[in-house]
């Protein structure tokens, strides 16, 4: 996606109302999102996709303007818009089940294939901030990239301690760039971006920092992350219904334990007890991340049971894949992001054994992969 479509897919989302599955439906209608924003009313009804008083709402919502504001917050703060359809969109993001369409990204983000997010409680005790920083610079010490939510206690010692010992660390925030939140953190988002780190957010500038955002900035952190270790928690808090997203995005979930009679341990424990690994040392971790590095290398080299799919490519032969109308069909549905088989077979309008052989055909030809939560993906 060019520039020019990808701010206009910022304004888009930025004056709402449309749904993130419902848009990428009106750009292919449409044919850009340029297109998609400047539609009236009678236009986005006709491509099928939106009724009448959606159409209208966001008509309604949407000013003209929208595009040359963000243009000019992006080129006076040094922000860059990153699209699910950039090269440099992170790839582990868009295999999550609801990647974001659009990323205000100020900084770098980073380019290692393994990456670790360090959550935890705002109101946390001495004993997680220790847990949080022994992890924190260990990892960071061997080139691991920290992805956190910036917040008070828990976040904001783990992108200090890794910025004390050189690594690079990710803020994901739950507000627009332009609002440093907590304000206290002002300082170090912007030591997170000079030590070549990044802070982002998918949400436009001017939108506050609302409960309702935090849910959602927690699917980033995750998505940007192979594994996420919960340094404290209590039972109910953000870092558990981040752990809970990890799970069910198939990341690793590791859990620091605590002591038994803190409730700021509560959430810690029950995590354990539902499945997530305790660790306690830093090895905990790395022994994993060696098996993951170990896992991607094989399948880049080892031979598939699919590799008669390759043999014509291999002979010089033409290389163009061909799928079928329904092939077709699931590819369009993955290209927003990585769906269960129960989604594919909904989308596409196809039985589940049709589905079924179609997603082994297309795996086949590599158009398509499974992640750890067997949910299918575009390669």
């Amino acid at each position: 996606m060019d520039k020019v479509d990808t701010l206009y897919l910022a304004a888009i989302c930025a004056v709402g109302g449309l749904g993130r599955a419902k848009v990428m439906k009106l750009v292919q209608a449409l044919g850009s999102a340029q297109a998609v924003f400047e539609a009236d009313v009678q236009q986005l009804v006709a491509t099928g996709v939106v009724k009448e008083d959606a159409a209208a709402a966001f008509t309604d919502k949407r000013r003209k303007d929208v595009p040359t504001r963000l243009q000019r917050f992006c080129d006076q703060d040094g922000v860059r818009l990153v699209s699910y359809k950039d090269a440099d969109y992170p790839q582990s993001l868009l295999r999550i089940a609801d990647p974001p369409l659009v990323l205000y990204v100020k900084g770098s983000l980073p380019v290692a294939g393994y990456a670790l997010a360090v959550v935890g409680s705002r109101e946390c005790t001495e004993y997680g901030k220790k847990a949080a920083k022994v992890f924190t610079k260990d990892m960071a010490l061997r080139g691991i990239p920290i992805i956190s939510g910036g917040a008070r206690g828990i976040d904001t010692t783990a992108h200090e301690a890794c910025l004390s010992v050189g690594g690079k660390t990710v803020a994901v925030l739950g507000c627009g760039l332009d609002i440093a939140y907590p304000e206290e953190n002002a300082g170090l988002f912007e030591r997170i971006v000079r030590s070549g780190g990044a802070v982002i957010s998918e949400y436009a500038p001017g939108t506050h920092p609302l409960a309702k955002n935090f849910p959602a900035r927690n699917r980033i952190i995750v998505g940007l992350s192979q594994g996420v270790l919960v340094a404290e928690a209590k039972l109910k808090s953000g870092a558990i219904i981040t752990a809970n997203i990890a799970a069910d995005e198939g990341r690793d979930v590791y859990c620091v334990p605590g002591n038994i009679f803190d409730a700021t341990s509560k959430g810690c424990h029950e995590l354990i007890r539902t499945g997530a690994k305790l660790v306690d040392t830093p090895q905990d971790i790395l022994e994993d991340k060696a098996q993951w590095e170990l896992a991607q290398k094989e399948r880049c080299v080892q031979p598939s049971i699919f590799d008669f799919a390759n043999t014509e490519a291999e002979e010089g032969a033409n290389t163009a894949v061909t799928t079928s109308a329904l092939g077709t069909k699931l590819l369009e549905l993955l290209q927003a992001g990585s769906l269960p088989l129960e989604a594919l077979v909904e989308g596409s309008g196809a039985d589940f054994a049709s589905v079924s052989m179609e997603l082994l055909e297309l795996q086949g030809a590599g158009l398509v992969s499974q992640n750890q939560a067997l949910h299918y993906y575009r390669r």
